[in-house]
């Protein structure tokens, strides 16, 4: 009987790659995960999200961000890209190239068949370690 080995990524090699990469991909734990394309349903959806919000907190020291701005949670290795991500105050990011976004106090993800079990689970519980 073959073991498969699990080949682990630091989180530095992953950025360096993302930082250059022409599409997205999401960081957990030493492995990197590519993201699918986004549906024009599901661009449409959190276009919404991200419009209401907006006209909400225009006013206020919040700001609302579409699904390219990547959230690092700070307690674990994990690097993502939310829907729609709410700031609110200074942006505090994790290094000097200001890609990696550590305080934001909403994140909305649009589920989708393919998805909702992660993003209601794993991801779901990831977040929630965001102070």
């Amino acid at each position: 009987m073959s073991t498969r080995h699990k080949t682990s990524i630091a989180p530095e090699e992953y950025l360096a790659l993302e930082r250059q990469a022409e599409t997205k991909s999401e960081y957990y734990d030493g492995e990197i995960f590519a993201l699918a394309g986004a549906s024009p349903r599901r661009n449409l959806i959190a276009g919404n999200i991200l419009a209401a919000i907006h006209f909400q907190l225009k006013n206020g020291d919040c700001r609302v961000y579409p699904g390219d701005l990547r959230v690092k949670v700070p307690s674990i290795p994990y690097y993502t890209y939310p829907d729609v991500t709410v700031v609110c105050g200074e942006l505090k990011v994790a290094d000097e190239y200001q890609d990696n976004v550590l305080n934001p106090i909403a994140i909305f993800e649009v589920l989708s068949a393919s998805t909702e079990r992660h993003d209601r689970g794993s991801k779901f519980e990831s977040y929630r370690r965001i102070e």
